[in-house]
């Protein structure tokens, strides 16, 4: 259900002098760094929740986070964040321990994350954003540090240069999520459970496809 184009390396164009000053020192080896692009997807049927849930993430640029708030006596705390996913289904995130989020997933790692289909530009004009036929996806798992900064930071970059100046002294650093349940809401009958494997194992077809039926697209 997609029309592909063949996947390409991005090179993202450093400067030097910048990103030694305003980013760690892990952020500098970013001379020259690589990230790999995401196929171009026309939106699935909303007949099709992992082909949507996937398509969401490769399309997100940010969603909401929701952690448990020892601040707040353990209540919940959603927080609107920057994401790219390096079209492997697996978000990454950029945090400042003055963030709130930061501070929570410090101390408990457990989190969701929501994005939805109103927020890429140019979808859902005429529907409202809780219509079912306007999507969704919720990630559960736990969000912590990166293991390799500077290839989490390669990803972010890609889809958000300006990270690249943010300012040192703000401790950021990338985190990513270890996801432990999809659930998707593209249709009618109440967001359906995708299997972690399945998720995480789709890749697009190699070839172009027909696209969807425009009449089940939330216009």
């Amino acid at each position: 259900r997609f029309h592909r184009h063949r996947a390409t390396r991005v090179h993202i164009p450093t400067q030097p002098s910048l990103v030694e000053g305003m980013l760690p020192t892990w952020a500098a080896l970013l001379v020259s760094s690589q990230a790999w692009a995401c196929p171009h997807l026309l939106r699935p049927s909303g007949h099709e929740p992992l082909q949507m849930a996937r398509w969401l993430m490769a399309r997100a640029s940010w969603g909401v986070v929701a952690t448990t708030s020892a601040e707040r006596g353990n209540a919940a705390w959603g927080n609107v964040l920057s994401t790219a996913d390096n079209c492997t289904g697996v978000p990454y995130f950029f945090m400042s321990k003055l963030d709130e989020t930061a501070r929570d997933l410090d101390r408990d790692s457990r989190a969701t994350f929501t994005v939805a289909e109103a927020a890429i530009a140019g979808q859902c004009h005429s529907t409202d954003p809780e219509d079912p036929t306007c999507a969704k996806i919720s990630l559960h798992g736990n969000i912590r540090p990166a293991a390799d900064q500077t290839a989490a930071l390669s990803v972010l970059l890609q889809t958000h240069p300006a990270m690249r100046w943010w300012p040192r002294d703000h401790g950021f650093r990338a985190y990513v999520m270890n996801i432990t349940e999809v659930f998707v809401l593209s249709w009618y009958g109440g967001a359906k459970p995708i299997s972690v494997k399945d998720y995480l194992s789709w890749m697009p077809p190699t070839g172009p496809g027909p696209s969807t039926n425009a009449g089940e697209r939330a216009a």
